[in-house]
């Protein structure tokens, strides 16, 4: 889209910059200290005591997949938990980036520009794939837990919540407001190149 440097921003494309930029700010803040804490996951599985582990696996519930555990937690389980739990993490932080470079747009005023557009895309779409990867990571995680239980102990356990349901709705809903932009940023350049 034309007028998307600094220094040639619209007085209208300044003035919402200006609008933007608090949110902005924040937006990418909030952005950096949830990549620093999903960074931090594998690392507690790793090596954290038994009781962390739990909580970040869901808490002392009755649902959650540390009831699977009947035997101890091993190195071998802690390093299978890693490489489970790595699928979510690198799928929020691909979510988190497209965030950060997003905001990092239209802080700039660039609401409408290619690559404004390109990250709400690639968010929407990275998005998509946090959703379908959060309930195979749980699948993933009853076996990496149960793996080392005795014979008839060991467990798959298959599950979809609304809260998955929910995710996966509102991420294809910005499937479509990003596709519903590109278009209309085309068709405002096809109405400027044409005046």
């Amino acid at each position: 889209m034309p007028h998307t440097s600094p220094e040639h921003l619209t007085p209208r494309q300044a003035l919402l910059a200006r609008r933007l930029r608090g949110l902005s700010n924040g937006v990418q803040a909030l952005s950096a200290i949830g990549a620093a804490l999903l960074a931090a996951v594998p690392l507690l599985l790793a090596f954290a005591p038994l009781w962390w582990v739990a909580m970040l696996l869901g808490g002392p519930n009755e649902g959650s997949v540390m009831n699977l555990l009947e035997t101890d937690l091993s190195g071998a389980v802690r390093t299978r938990l890693v490489a489970v739990m790595l699928i979510p993490v690198l799928a929020s932080l691909a979510v988190l980036w497209q965030v950060w470079r997003l905001f990092g747009e239209y802080r700039r005023g660039r609401v409408f520009s290619a690559a404004s557009l390109a990250h709400l895309r690639r968010f929407s779409w990275a998005l998509v794939g946090l959703a379908l990867v959060q309930p195979l990571a749980r699948v993933l995680m009853s076996v990496a837990i149960s793996l080392d239980n005795p014979p008839g102990h060991r467990h798959l356990v298959i599950s979809f919540s609304s809260n998955d349901f929910a995710l996966l709705l509102l991420s294809l809903v910005f499937v479509a407001i990003a596709r519903v932009m590109a278009e209309a940023a085309r068709a405002a350049e096809e109405v400027e190149q044409f005046v």
